[in-house]
């Protein structure tokens, strides 16, 4: 009976010995997927913020675009694209569509 007892207790051991294993294999896991999801969080935050800062630059760009268009229909010079840059006498119905539809976009 004493050997019975001894081989559960050397049986029970290897099993907590097993399970310990298990569990520091399970934690050295989970602190790399903490690490790796961290990583991907700050890289996240930053192409974001590029992605808005494009999109800020895109926005003055056409906003410029738009302003130009509006100073060289202005200058008296078409801005559609039928006569783009030719000198105009009096205004466009098609270059006033186009102010117009481009500051709609704004």
């Amino acid at each position: 009976m004493d050997q019975e007892i001894l081989e559960t207790l050397a049986h029970f051991q290897e099993q907590i010995e097993a399970l310990s294993l298990r569990f520091h294999k399970l934690k050295d896991i989970t602190y790399q997927l903490y690490k790796e999801n961290e990583e991907l969080e700050r890289e996240n935050e930053e192409l974001k913020s590029l992605l808005f800062k494009e999109k800020a630059e895109e926005a003055v760009v056409k906003k410029e675009g738009y302003s130009n268009l509006i100073r060289i229909y202005d200058e008296g010079y078409h801005v559609c694209p039928l006569s783009f840059g030719e000198k105009r006498k009096g205004d466009c119905l098609f270059c006033l569509n186009l102010l117009e539809n481009q500051g709609k976009e704004k």
